[in-house]
């Protein structure tokens, strides 16, 4: 056989043998058309510049903010939906935070949205779910679907406390669903962090969906940034001060300290994990400290 023959047919086994063998993720990477991180950034940057950055009020010195992350959403989400209850029921609770991956494949947003209709709400509650991008909410073009439910991947918003001790901590959002923060982000990053830095914000969180990286390895896919990215960020976030760095996209819980930092992974809330679990930041007295609690599926 001719040489060249042979490593064309090699070439189509090799990605005949991809195609067979991978599974729906890696067949949404070839679906998928999201604009690059840059074009996400920017686009998240004219509209922070036209309606500006949130002001949370919490009624006390002591407030809570509850986290989950990844809860691919396919059709109805039992555990999203317990989930939203209890942080809408806690009146220390202004705010929750979501990591990424709200949904799965299709067009799940619809079902994403549903799940904030089937819980009770307090009209005189303060009731916000700020989001990170993760890497399936780009998949089978979900970015423009995503935008339509948050206008922004890359923002920040301030707790404003109102009790005795008034302060202010700040929470900075970074879109990593791509495995990067690009240049512009990371350069508007690094203003942000002098800009809370020099004015005497109390705590500075910072999260995202992808996790920088992780001590205990146990998975293939560790993470996908960088290491270059992961060595300056973790510089920046010591340098500033930063608390806390809060990721999902592992699927499995991680804690720890690097610089003065605590990272920390959450557990994925896919409907179909019976490991579940959503964490609790409590911020008491200007402490922060985590607690983390099993939430199950309601489906029989």
């Amino acid at each position: 056989m001719d040489k060249w023959i042979e490593i064309r047919v090699y070439i189509l086994f090799v990605f005949g043998a991809i195609f067979v063998s991978c599974d729906e993720n890696t067949m949404a990477l070839f679906k998928s058309t999201a604009p690059s991180v840059d074009e996400r950034f920017v686009a998240s940057m004219l509209y922070n510049d036209e309606f500006g950055y949130v002001t949370i009020q919490a009624n006390d010195d002591e407030y809570s903010v509850y986290v989950c992350a990844d809860p691919h959403v396919e059709t109805v989400n039992t555990k999203l939906q317990t989930f939203i209850q209890l942080y809408r029921d806690d009146r220390k609770c202004p705010v929750a935070i979501c990591l990424g991956d709200l949904v799965g494949t299709g067009h799940s947003y619809v079902w994403f949205r549903d799940a904030f209709n089937h819980v009770k709400k307090d009209p005189s509650k303060p009731d916000t779910m700020f989001i990170a991008i993760g890497n399936h909410d780009l998949f089978y073009d979900h970015w423009s679907s995503y935008v339509q439910l948050c206008p922004t991947s890359t923002y920040y918003f301030v707790v404003e406390t109102n009790g005795k001790n008034r302060a202010r901590d700040m929470y900075i959002c970074l879109d990593t669903a791509q495995g990067t923060l690009g240049r512009k982000q990371l350069q508007w990053l690094k203003r942000v962090l002098a800009k809370a830095s020099g004015e005497g914000y109390r705590n500075i969180i910072v999260y995202s969906h992808v996790n920088i990286f992780r001590r205990d390895n146990t998975s293939a896919d560790i993470s996908t940034i960088s290491l270059e990215e992961a060595y300056e960020l973790m510089s920046l976030f010591t340098k500033y001060g930063v608390k806390q760095y809060l990721a999902g996209h592992d699927h499995a819980r991680e804690e720890f300290v690097q610089g003065g930092v605590k990272y920390i992974l959450v557990d994925s809330m896919e409907e179909e994990n019976t490991s579940s679990a959503y964490m609790i930041i409590h911020v008491e007295k200007g402490e922060i400290n985590n607690t983390f609690h099993p939430i199950i599926s309601s489906v029989e």
